[in-house]
């Protein structure tokens, strides 16, 4: 009775596990169904979808889960194979712009000295690259640049002037115009003031007008110099020398084309420090006076019109003579002795120039060595002019 008992409740037991069964199989089933008639999802399906309208199929109905597995099952019609043109890189070409970079497998390389030391590097080029940015090429190309304006705008618009260096005759008579002084901008203009023997003659004060910088000389000396301050500038100054009674006034000027570097003013009077003449021409109506061309030209270095050059022999080139009219002009930086001359003027440099009559020797002292000059007569200078 008991075996045919426990047989009963064996045929229920089965029969009730068999329907369990059933009925979960049948639960189960029902969404794979589902999903399987669902259309498949891909990515292009998937991006070209409103926002709105992108569904994505939820874990439940897309893995079978199995209470005996450790991880869930996916089935496998949901799974596909990545196609031929597949980029590990992460770059899909049929998305604009999803354009990922790939990822440096090198790093995982590199030791942390070499990724430091190529950090340290990395800084050093930037910095390099920030604080000096031209190349040295392209560095010189610029300064060639910068001095050709700089040049440009330097260089006077109508070039350099002409330097000249001139002996200066001043009057002091009161209808005689005042010498003029030509200077140029960026240039300087010397002068010295001399007496009619070539010593110089101190200057006491100075006053000027115009745009001009005047460095006036130091006590007791007879030198001094002129610089304009503007390309056109003009003016005039008053000039006091020691002892003399009469100041000296002269014009001041500009000029593009020419400039006087030195110019050596010689007053028609005796200075503080002239030099005694070695003969006695007379009354002082025989000295330089102002006016006389002839003279000024010679001492200046001019052959003057209608000057006879005549030849001289027994000294050295720095003697030269001409012959106007019935007079003789000497220009020699050696002292004349004989024969007595009627008029005399020096330059500051030494130069003499002696006006006598018409003799065919010169006696000159050298430093006190006595010098024979024999004069000839040479070309004629009237027509070359």
């Amino acid at each position: 009775m008991k075996l045919r008992l426990h047989t009963k409740e064996n045929f229920w037991t089965t029969h009730c596990i068999a329907a369990v069964v059933f009925v979960a199989s049948f639960l189960i089933s029902m969404p794979i169904e589902k999903v399987a008639a669902q259309q498949e999802v891909t990515l292009e399906s998937f991006l070209e979808e409103e926002p709105s309208q992108q569904q994505l199929p939820t874990a439940q109905e897309d893995v079978i889960y199995n209470e005996s597995d450790a991880l869930p099952t996916i089935p496998s019609e949901n799974i596909r194979s990545a196609p031929e043109n597949y980029n590990s890189g992460f770059v899909n070409e049929d998305a604009a712009g999803l354009n990922l970079p790939q990822i440096n497998q090198n790093l995982e390389q590199k030791s942390p000295e070499e990724l430091a030391e190529e950090i340290r590097q990395e800084s050093f080029d930037a910095a390099i690259t920030g604080l000096f940015p031209l190349t040295p090429d392209q560095i010189q190309a610029l300064l060639q640049e910068y001095d050709k304006t700089q040049r440009a705008t330097e260089t006077p618009a109508y070039g350099v002037p002409t330097p000249k260096i001139n002996v200066a005759n001043i009057s002091l008579d009161p209808g005689v115009a005042p010498i003029k002084l030509i200077t140029a901008t960026g240039h300087i203009t010397t002068v010295s003031m001399l007496d009619v023997t070539g010593a110089p003659w101190p200057i006491q004060d100075i006053s000027w007008a115009g745009d001009f910088e005047v460095v006036e000389p130091e006590e007791g000396g007879n030198i001094m110099r002129i610089t304009p301050m503007s390309i056109a500038a003009y003016g005039n100054m008053s000039i006091r020398l020691l002892n003399l009674k009469t100041p000296v006034t002269v014009m001041l000027s500009t000029s593009k084309d020419e400039v006087q570097y030195r110019v050596d003013a010689i007053v028609p009077e005796y200075g503080p420090f002239a030099e005694a003449s070695i003969i006695d021409t007379g009354s002082s109506s025989n000295a330089l006076v102002a006016g006389n061309v002839s003279v000024m030209g010679v001492l200046d270095g001019v052959v003057p019109n209608g000057a006879e050059k005549l030849q001289v022999g027994g000294t050295d080139g720095r003697t030269s003579a001409y012959k106007i009219g019935s007079q003789t002009y000497v220009r020699t930086p050696l002292t004349l002795l004989s024969p007595g001359w009627s008029q005399s003027v020096a330059s500051a440099d030494g130069m003499n120039v002696y006006v006598l009559e018409e003799t065919p020797v010169l006696l000159l002292s050298d430093n006190g060595r006595f010098v024979r000059a024999n004069l000839k007569a040479g070309r004629d200078f009237s027509n070359e002019r």
